[in-house]
């Protein structure tokens, strides 16, 4: 251990025995003066203010005894109830200046406490003996809890004592504790010093090779300075001697350096990259092999500012100057380029890499990353991406055409002609529509079967109507040959044009694909040419939708639904002979709503058989309490007919309600027929066979009418309303005519529906046809208005309503 260190740990060792002892002290002194401030706190404060309590108790119950000596048994007036309180309140009052540690003694004050509290709030309802026993004992425990609290002082002083006796004893036995370790310390230093000194000297003396020199004894510094003066002298000679092998040295380590370099040079050479040093002026300080491959004119020492140097590299290291950048020289090839201040090398480093090729590759991949493999179109991630910067570039100053074109049936194709089929559809769809467009046009294959153009439009009148018109026209009427065979194929358009006010308002790709999908939906939605342009209705009018469908999922557990009858009219008997039930949705707030709006719906949504069940079942129910001439007639949508349990369905209603079979009549109409004919056509043949009459609703406007008359035997046609409304027209009389000879031949009855005017009801009538429906005679109406229905019609025969003025004349006068 060195002087320094001996000194130091010396100092610190009696201030750790310092600091210990004054820590020691100061604690013991906190002790002592927490002592004396229990004394004080706990012992004598308390009890002087429990004795003041206890004589004002005992002056308390002196006064009363000495006042009240006579009948003890009486009750306290309210004036003495008063003066015992007072005087209950000023030895309260001493007693809540107390605060106690001790638990004994704390919870006789509290009992205390309770006692007086108790004799205070009496107010007049106590005898005088209780009083005096009360007192009594509150003078008895209030001299108790002194006594306790004198001995509790005698031993908090006695306490004090002790403390202060053992601080005493403890400074004394620091003080000598201190005295000895710094004696102990001052002899420990002198004799370890002074060893110190003498085994320097010995040291010194063998560094210089003089061992057998021995230190002459005495004072220990006088050795050490003469054992210096001799190192001196023999240093001087060794330094010499180290001189002559440092040159040695230096010419070997010269040598590798020089060794270091040409294998660090012919690292550089070896590097691919042009690589080069330049001075702060421009001059060359090194360079590799390839840059001077690449600038075989500049040298070490020329400057590249120089304006006879080499033309690509003044273009390369023109200024502004970046860390990292891509430049491109004046044939065409891209250069990397890579700077980085070297203090180490004195100028800057730049590394010139030919990147032509990696960019090529670079430019073929990103080609290929946004191209779809099969028909060579941008795929949808090039075409959201153009899209989007057609959207953002100031210089588009027309409108931007977005059109999304889905091919219908198109897995049929895949499923009869096979996958290969199916592809070579979408290339040579792929190319159609790539010739509609010009060439700064964007076609793309945006899904599966789905096809995207994007464009900008040349701004004049119904450009977009052309636009759409070409790409229908494109496939309508012009088979494509696939798989050896023409094949028809028809698509579906959906288009969103992007003004220049949309674009400022922010409006992105995503939104306008959203909306050209909407209106995409829209059109493959629609009977007919399936075409249509995005209006922002069709997002409100999608989200009315989406809110109806939330609704109406509600409203079947709600009982929401209910019927409204419209009658049948046999016009013969000037009566009617039926009601035709209809089911209306009463809902909370649109109030109540027609079955054109949620019909579809609910068919869409599946929730149709359900619906029809709640119709069937509560139509039979009304109809059992009718006159037995009147009929039932009840509408089945195709998904109610394919359903399983229909005719189960349909008996239990007729069980449920008690109504006849015959009674019962169920409409269908002949878009029923177009899937599973045979399948249809079974159930409605068990249904016959429950004694149900079976009518073909909408008669004439389908498919294959006369077939399946023939092919199953209804009991009733209805002609649909088209044809009774527009009855002027000759070809529409000509249909009623044969309707009703058809039904004529074939035995089965007819009706017509949508009667709406007298002159249609005469034509009608002229015609044979017995049995009408329409608003002539009323609107469907609730169950409630069906008494007064039946009195209406036949008030309206009767009255002449139901005639042509002149008509009515005739029969009233004849």
């Amino acid at each position: 251990m060195s002087i320094n260190a001996k000194l130091l740990a010396s100092g610190l060792v009696l201030a750790l025995l310092g600091a210990g002892f004054a820590l020691t002290i100061d604690r013991s002194g906190e002790a002592l003066i927490d002592a004396s401030d229990r004394v004080v706190n706990d012992g004598t404060f308390p009890l002087a203010r429990i004795e003041a309590a206890a004589i004002r108790a005992d002056e308390l119950s002196e006064r009363f005894e000495r006042e009240h000596r006579g009948d003890i048994n009486r009750i306290v007036t309210r004036e003495e109830a008063t003066q015992i309180a007072e005087g209950l309140s000023k030895v309260m009052s001493e007693l809540r200046t107390v605060s106690v540690n001790s638990g004994p003694i704390a919870a006789r004050l509290d009992e205390l406490d309770y006692g007086i509290n108790r004799l205070r709030m009496a107010d007049g309802e106590i005898t005088r003996r209780l009083v005096r026993r009360e007192l009594t004992q509150i003078v008895a425990s209030l001299n108790g809890v002194a006594q306790n609290l004198r001995k509790g002082v005698d031993e908090l002083r006695q306490n004090t004592v002790d403390r202060s006796g053992d601080l005493k004893r403890l400074i004394i036995a620091g003080s000598i504790a201190s005295l000895v370790a710094g004696l102990l310390i001052l002899l420990y230093l002198s004799r370890s010093i002074a060893g110190s000194i003498r085994q320097a000297t010995s040291n010194l003396l063998r560094v210089s090779g003089e061992e057998q020199l021995a230190p002459a004894g005495g004072d220990a510094i006088a050795e050490l300075e003469a054992a210096i003066e001799f190192v001196e002298v023999a240093l001087e000679g060794r330094m010499q001697e180290i001189s002559a092998g440092g040159r040695e040295t230096a010419r070997r380590y010269e040598g590798e350096l020089q060794r270091q370099q040409k294998r660090f040079e012919a690292a550089l050479n070896n590097v691919p990259q042009a690589f080069c040093v330049l001075d702060d002026t421009g001059r060359l300080l090194s360079v590799n092999a390839a840059f001077s491959h690449l600038f075989p004119s500049m040298k070490v020492g020329m400057s590249t500012a120089r304006a006879d140097g080499d033309p690509l590299l003044a273009r390369l290291l023109a200024p502004p100057h970046h860390e990292f950048e891509t430049r491109e020289a004046a044939d065409g090839r891209s250069f990397e380029l890579r700077r980085h201040a070297s203090p180490q090398v004195g100028g800057t480093i730049v590394i010139f890499e030919d990147v032509t090729r990696i960019q090529a590759v670079s430019r073929e991949m990103e080609r290929l990353s946004g191209q779809d493999a099969l028909t060579g179109l941008a795929n949808r991630a090039r075409f959201y991406a153009s899209l989007e910067t057609m959207l953002r570039d100031e210089a588009i100053e027309g409108e931007i055409a977005v059109l999304s074109i889905d091919v219908e049936d198109f897995n049929t194709v895949n499923a009869t002609l096979g996958q290969a089929a199916g592809d070579d559809l979408l290339r040579q769809l792929g190319e159609r529509f790539r010739s509609l467009v010009p060439d700064d046009a964007l076609v793309a294959r945006l899904d599966g079967d789905e096809f995207g153009i994007l464009i900008t439009l040349d701004g004049e009148p119904g450009s977009k109507q052309r636009l759409a018109r070409a790409v229908m026209e494109s496939v309508d009427g012009r088979p494509i040959r696939v798989a050896g065979r023409p094949l028809a194929v028809a698509v579906a358009v959906g288009m969103v044009v992007v003004g220049r006010d949309d674009r400022v308002a922010g409006l992105d790709a995503a939104r306008a694909m959203q909306n050209c999908e909407l209106a995409l939906q829209q059109a493959k939605a629609q009977p007919g040419r399936k075409f249509k342009a995005y209006r922002p209705e069709l997002r409100e009018e999608l989200q009315a939708k989406q809110l109806m469908i939330a609704d109406l999922r509600a409203a079947l557990e709600r009982n929401e639904f209910e019927l409204h009858f419209q009658p049948f009219v046999d016009l013969r008997r000037q009566a009617a002979s039926g009601f035709e039930a209809l089911v209306r949705w009463r809902h909370p707030t649109r109030g109540l709503v027609g079955p054109a709006t949620f019909i579809p719906l609910m068919e869409e949504m599946g929730l149709i058989v359900p619906l029809g069940r709640f119709v069937l079942i509560e139509a039979c129910r009304h109809a059992a309490g009718w006159p037995g001439n009147l009929t039932l007639s009840v509408n089945l949508s195709p998904v109610q007919v394919k359903s399983q349990d229909l005719v189960t369905v349909v008996q239990g209603a007729l069980r449920s309600s008690g109504l006849a079979a015959e009674r019962l009549q169920l409409e269908v109409t002949e878009s029923l027929f177009l899937d599973d004919a045979e399948g249809v056509l079974g159930t409605l043949q068990r249904l016959r066979e429950l004694g149900l009459v079976i009518s073909m609703d909408d008669f004439g406007t389908g498919y294959s009418s006369l077939g399946y008359l023939s092919r199953f035997p209804f009991d009733k046609i209805k002609i649909d309303q088209s044809f009774v409304r527009d009855m002027n027209r000759d070809e529409n009389i000509a249909i009623v005519r044969a309707v009703m000879g058809l039904g004529a031949a074939m035995r089965m009855s007819v009706i017509a529906e949508g009667v709406e005017t007298v002159d249609q009801l005469m034509r009608l009538e002229q015609e044979g046809c017995s049995e009408v429906q329409g608003y002539l005679f009323s609107k469907p109406r609730p169950a409630s208005d069906l008494p007064k229905m039946l009195m209406e019609i036949r008030e309206g025969f009767r009255t002449g309503r139901f005639r042509r003025p002149a008509e009515t004349e005739a029969a009233r006068a004849s």
